[in-house]
C-alpha cells in the first residue's frame, strides 16, 4: 500500500482506496494522496468532494485506479 501512496503523491494520480469508518461502515473511493507519514494518510476524494485523514489501521486495501497500470 505504501508504494501506491507514494505513487499517487509523486505522479498526482488517483488510486482506489477501501477503508473502514469508525462506525464499522466500509467505504471505497478513488482518491489522490496528499500526505502519508507512515501512521496516517490524508486523501482528497472526488465524490463527494472532500478531504479525509485516515489512520493506517482503517485502510483495508489500495489499488491502481481502473485503467491505470502505474507506468506514469
Amino acid at each position: 500500500m505504501e508504494r501506491l501512496f507514494v505513487y499517487s503523491m509523486e505522479h498526482d494520480r488517483m488510486i482506489r482506496l477501501i477503508w473502514q469508518e469508525e462506525d464499522g461502515k466500509l467505504c471505497q473511493a478513488n482518491v489522490k494522496v496528499l500526505a502519508w507519514d507512515g501512521r496516517q494518510v490524508t486523501v482528497a476524494a472526488q465524490r463527494p468532494k472532500r478531504t479525509l485523514t485516515l489512520s493506517a489501521e482503517q485502510i483495508l486495501s489500495s489499488d491502481f485506479r481502473k485503467g491505470d497500470e502505474g507506468e506514469g
